[in-house]
C-alpha cells in the first residue's frame, strides 16, 4: 500500500492519475454534448431529457459530486506537475524549438485555465442561473423547467455566443492535446494504430466543438427558435 502510494507520488504517477481522471472528464463531456443536441429535437425532448436527470437527485448529486472531485484531482496534479517541471528546470531556453509540439501541446496549461474560468461562467449562467435569472423558473405545457427556452434566450445574445464559442474552442484545443498524450500515458499504445491513436485528441476536440459550436449558432441563427 505504501509503496502504491509513493508510485503515484511520483512524476510517473501523477502522470497517470492526470490521464485517468482526464478520460473521464472527456467522456462526460461527450455524453454531455449529445444530451445538449436534443434541443434540435424540439423543446420537449430537451425538457423532458433535463426533467429526467432531475428525477434522480440521488443520482445526479453523485454524479456531480465525483466529477468535481475527479476535477479537483485532474487541475490539482496538473498545476503541482507544472510547477515541478518548471522548477526542475529554472533557467528558460534561450531558442525555443517546436518541431513536433503542436499549438495545443504548448498551450495545454492555458487552456485548461481559460475552460476552467469558463466553466465557473456556465454553470453560474445557465446551471445556477444567477448570471441571467431569466427562464429559471418557467416551466412548459407538460410542468418541466423550460431549459429549450433559457438556452434560446441566451444565445439569442450576440455577446453570450462570443463567450461559448470561444470556451469551445479553447475546450477542443484542450481535448486535442489531453487525449492523444492520455491514451499514450495509460500505455494504449501499437505500433499498427499509431496514427489512429494520435489523430483520436483532434478528432474528439473537433467533434465537440462543431457539436457544441451548432447549438450556439443555429440559436443565434435563427435555425432554432
Amino acid at each position: 500500500m505504501v509503496r502504491l502510494f509513493s508510485h503515484f507520488q511520483s512524476s510517473v504517477g501523477k502522470k497517470m492519475v492526470i490521464a485517468l481522471t482526464g478520460l473521464c472528464l472527456v467522456v462526460f463531456v461527450v455524453v454531455h454534448m449529445l444530451g445538449n443536441l436534443q434541443l434540435f429535437e424540439g423543446p420537449h425532448a430537451l425538457n423532458r431529457y433535463a426533467a429526467f436527470l432531475r428525477d434522480m437527485p440521488i443520482v445526479l448529486w453523485m454524479v456531480r459530486i465525483g466529477l468535481l472531485s475527479i476535477a479537483v484531482f485532474h487541475i490539482g496534479l496538473a498545476v503541482q506537475l507544472s510547477i515541478q517541471n518548471r522548477r526542475a528546470r529554472p533557467v528558460e531556453y534561450t531558442i525555443h524549438r517546436y518541431r513536433q509540439a503542436s499549438i495545443a501541446s504548448r498551450t495545454m496549461m492555458i487552456s485548461g485555465m481559460t475552460l476552467l474560468v469558463f466553466l465557473g461562467f456556465h454553470l453560474l449562467h445557465l446551471t445556477a442561473g444567477v448570471i441571467d435569472p431569466v427562464f429559471s423558473d418557467r416551466v412548459d405545457a407538460e410542468g418541466h423547467r423550460d431549459v429549450y427556452g433559457k438556452v434560446v434566450h441566451a444565445f439569442q445574445n450576440p455577446f453570450m455566443v462570443i463567450i461559448y464559442l470561444a470556451g469551445q474552442v479553447g475546450l477542443g484545443l484542450h481535448l486535442s492535446h489531453a487525449i492523444s498524450s492520455s491514451v499514450q500515458t495509460m500505455g494504449f499504445e501499437h505500433a499498427g494504430l499509431s496514427r489512429l491513436l494520435k489523430a483520436l485528441g483532434p478528432v474528439i476536440g473537433l467533434i465537440v466543438i462543431l457539436g457544441n459550436g451548432a447549438i450556439i449558432l443555429a440559436v443565434f441563427l435563427r435555425i432554432v427558435h
